[in-house]
């Protein structure tokens, strides 16, 4: 995808019929359907059978100054000719209540020409339509989307350049804000520290761009936690001042995996929609958040001892110098203990895989709390502040709750905080055990050809420092497992501590292949000319035993995180072709969307794929 999809999408909508509807007269199609999407115009399709669409014709002409008016706090817009009351749906919007509130008034194509993903998800569409109170003349359409609604001023244009996605090397769920991951998932085998230019990218604004001389970390003051002044700390102090120290560790969004929860008839209401490739290693350098919090008068020593009680600090609040066009900041919290423990290792990095801290990562300084979740290693950290609970801005505290499979978004998150249990949904910090397979690719051909064995690759990881013990690796879906060999690299560091002693410190990730024989059956149809289907599958074991769900349901939920269910590629051996003629894998299909059904079914015949590439 790319960003000529928002202009595209809005060219001529000026009174055009949509979907057999005219919104300036009277001729409505017999039944009506919300405007399909653009990836749904491309032969995609994904629905919500829970969704319960308004007809247009059963519902109102409004005028532009109905639309316009003060609704006593309530948000009215308009799209394609339509108006909905939006209220309802501020407090579950993914991109924050506010965002949602400087639309009032104007019609949604001013926003969804730079925030295109609305327009790239079907689902998205069909749950506008849940919002719908009345219609608009092709005359007022015209006015709305030309004349009142101001388009939105792009804080994107100073962006870094990206030059591997030119390269056609990532994989862009978002384009604005930018999200990216390894397209090849090789990459994450390739090499034991994934290169800074592919590692993956979560961002929830635009990328500030900080000069090194202008930037100050601030401190709070607080008493309660014994500093009892504001503290500034320039980057020149924060590299001279204190001790540097080197923390190797994996970073992982909490929503890696997440696609996997994608059907056909269950779509998922959160965004980014990752894959499988949101999750880097990296060697980090910078300084202790201990140490910075020492210096300003906390005596992290005598609360790591026990010896000294701060009864009213329980949070470490990160805020970021990243802003959403309303001027709300991101920010991210972790419990004082790990920022105080000196083996919790939470560090202000200014260095990644030895060179400066890029733009996409931090820079100048971001938070790095190895064995836990991606959205808590805040970015370009401007502000540290101490408390008892944890701060508004945590956009954690309701993005990444982690709910039971019954709670759905439809009938529970879309109508707020009181539809919830939130006691049944906690906010997550650490990560479980997961496991990615790089090789061989979803619905990818291996070479038969004299084969006795197929070689499979992958990583896996464990939150909170308990690293790996095993991970087993499969080719009959699961029927039979054998253990995996750790892939030997030079820059894998020894283990001061393995992660079967149960005092965490295992922050990287593991590394695993295994040449895994064929079974008699599969020699026999390789022999007879015919094309076998294989099942890989790949799951590990932690340092505290804990294993990895077998099946995808027993890990869903809602909010798409914590996705750590068995890793599965489904991939052909092929008698007929030689490891060097292989053809092209299938592409992924577009963020929010399952594999189609069609390329599913060809799997099923062994038939070619190459058409989905």
């Amino acid at each position: 995808m790319s960003a000529r999809w928002g202009a595209r999408a809005f060219q001529g909508l000026s009174g055009l019929a949509v979907a057999g509807v005219s919104f300036g007269g009277a001729a409505y199609a017999k039944e009506w359907h919300p405007p399909a999407g653009q990836n749904q115009r491309k032969g995609l399709t994904i629905s919500d059978p829970k969704l319960k669409r308004k007809d247009p014709k059963s519902l109102p002409f409004m005028s532009v100054d109905e639309v316009t008016a003060d609704h006593d706090g309530r948000v009215w817009v308009t799209f394609r000719g339509g108006v909905y009351d939006v209220t309802d749906f501020m407090d579950a919007h993914p991109g924050g209540v506010a965002r949602i509130e400087m639309s009032q008034g104007q019609d949604l194509s001013a926003f969804w020409r730079l925030y295109t993903l609305h327009l790239e998800r079907q689902h998205i569409l069909d749950l506008l339509e849940e919002y719908r109170i009345g219609n608009l003349t092709d005359d007022d359409r015209r006015r709305m989307e030309d004349e009142i609604s101001k388009p939105l001023a792009s804080m994107y244009e100073e962006d870094p350049d990206r030059p591997r996605n030119r390269e056609g090397k990532l994989r862009v769920p978002t384009i604005i804000p930018w999200n990216s991951e390894p397209k090849d998932l090789t990459t994450l085998t390739d090499t034991f520290y994934t290169p800074n230019d592919l590692f993956f990218v979560r961002n929830h604004n635009h990328v500030p761009d900080l000069e090194r001389e202008e930037y100050t970390l601030e401190i709070e003051a607080n008493p309660d936690a014994g500093i009892e002044k504001d503290f500034e700390f320039t980057l020149e102090d924060l590299e001279k001042k204190f001790e540097k120290v080197t923390v190797i560790s994996a970073l992982q969004c909490a929503g890696n995996r997440q696609e996997d929860f994608v059907r056909d008839d269950r779509p998922l209401y959160v965004a980014p929609h990752w894959r499988n490739g949101a999750i880097g290693n990296a060697k980090w350098e910078g300084v202790r958040v201990r140490d910075v919090l020492k210096a300003c008068g906390m005596d992290v020593d005598g609360f790591a001892l026990g010896t000294k009680k701060y009864p009213d600090v329980k949070i470490c609040n990160f805020i970021a110098e990243d802003k959403d066009e309303t001027g709300v900041p991101y920010a991210g919290v972790l419990p004082i203990e790990k920022v105080a423990d000196p083996f919790g290792d939470a560090i202000l990095a200014y260095k990644m895989n030895g060179e400066t801290l890029p733009r996409d990562h931090g820079y100048p300084i971001r938070l790095l709390a190895p064995g836990h979740a991606g959205c808590r290693n805040v970015k370009w950290v401007r502000n540290i502040v101490l408390s008892k609970a944890a701060s508004e801005l945590d956009s954690g505290s309701k993005l990444d709750r982690h709910f039971s499979p019954e709670v759905d978004f439809l009938e529970h998150i879309r109508w707020g905080d009181d539809h919830l249990r939130l006691d049944q949904g906690p906010v997550i910090q650490t990560l479980p055990v997961t496991s990615v397979i790089t090789e061989p690719a979803m619905f990818g051909t291996v070479s038969g050809k004299d084969a006795d064995h197929v070689t499979v690759k992958g990583i896996s990881w464990s939150g909170g420092g308990r690293g790996i013990c095993r991970a087993e690796m499969s080719i009959d879906g699961g029927k039979t497992f054998g253990a995996a060999e750790i892939i030997k690299s030079a820059e894998r560091p020894d283990k001061s501590v393995m992660p079967e002693a149960g005092q965490g410190r295992n922050w990287a990730w593991e590394q695993f292949e295994r040449e895994i024989p064929l079974t008699a059956e599969m020699k026999k149809d390789l022999k007879a000319g015919k094309k076998v289907n294989m099942e890989i599958v790949m799951r590990a074991i932690d340092g505290d035993f804990n294993k990895q769900p077998e099946h995808m349901e027993q890990a869903w939920n809602v909010l798409g995180i914590c996705c750590n269910h068995w890793a599965r590629v489904k991939a052909v051996l092929d008698p007929k072709v030689a490891a060097d003629k292989l053809p092209a894998t299938p592409s992924t299909p577009p963020p929010g969307y399952p594999y189609p059904k069609a390329l599913r079914e060809a799997y099923e015949q062994k038939q070619p794929m190459e058409q989905w590439a």
